[in-house]
């Protein structure tokens, strides 16, 4: 009798973060800027994908191969929600991994089961924290969580041609300064927050002197009519899913929906 086989886990490394990110939102993408060691596997079989940040990263939702058992056309259960990133050398030694995981290709059975489970783990971890600081694993965070529309001007970026890279940015943020407990501060509070603009926004961001994202989103907005402020939000309905991660520029109004559009963070006035 031929034993069962053994349940792999395989790694894609990506050639270069931004390209592959966009790779993982749009299926549609030409992209491919991943490498394998292998593209032979059989189906059921996992890909991790390892995104060369600084530090280097690994997404924390795995695909499944396929009936035609080529690791390179890999699927995922569904589509990707606004997924996590997790620093590959922590999430390594938690799992006693981290002799194998800067340079293997596969992982086997008991090793394959155990990365797959923290990586599952650390899915929902995405904490807006996570995604201040310059660095690009933090650029890649926000850009994941990317939603088809400019966080500037709501219009939707097209992801599918050879040059998207060229037309999606990804604006950082400085570190988030924890404050003393005496004054605590939430964070939507924040001073500024990441987005993702595209090239429009973004000319007219840096042409018009803004440094900071949410200063130029607020002055998009309609001024307070009652007070003059140019810190309106826009009002949403329904419950968000992540409260936490609401941005500064944008008002949760509850479930029951009314006629009010704005929110003023100067005098709390609605209209």
């Amino acid at each position: 009798m031929r034993p069962a086989p053994t349940h792999q886990l395989h790694i894609a490394q990506a050639t270069d973060w931004k390209e592959a990110v966009i790779a993982l939102l749009e299926p549609r993408s030409p992209l491919r800027p991943w490498r394998f060691g292998s593209t032979q596997a059989q189906e059921g079989d996992t890909v991790a994908f390892i995104l060369n940040t600084d530090p280097a990263s690994i997404l924390t939702v795995v695909a499944h191969v396929t009936a035609d058992g080529n690791p390179r056309s890999a699927v995922f259960d569904r589509p990707l929600h606004q997924p996590n990133l997790m620093d590959l050398t922590t999430l390594a030694t938690t799992v006693d991994l981290e002799m194998r995981i800067g340079d293997g290709w596969r992982f086997d059975g008991e090793d394959a089961t155990k990365l797959e489970t923290a990586l599952d783990e650390c899915r929902y971890l995405s904490a807006p924290d996570s995604r201040f600081g310059h660095s690009t694993v933090a650029a890649a965070r926000t850009l994941l969580r990317f939603w088809a529309r400019c966080d500037g001007c709501e219009q939707v970026i097209d992801l599918t041609g050879t040059d998207a890279r060229d037309h999606v940015f990804v604006h950082t943020v400085d570190p988030y300064a924890r404050p003393e407990s005496a004054s605590y501060r939430s964070m939507s509070d924040a001073i500024d927050w990441p987005a993702v603009i595209c090239r429009t926004c973004r000319d007219r961001m840096h042409g018009d002197g803004f440094n900071r994202f949410t200063d130029f989103k607020f002055s998009v907005h309609p001024s307070c009519p009652q007070c003059g402020a140019r810190r309106t939000l826009q009002t949403f309905y329904g419950m968000p899913v992540e409260h936490w991660n609401n941005p500064p520029w944008s008002h949760t109004g509850g479930c029951c929906v009314s006629s009010e559009e704005w929110y003023c963070g100067a005098c709390y006035h609605e209209w």
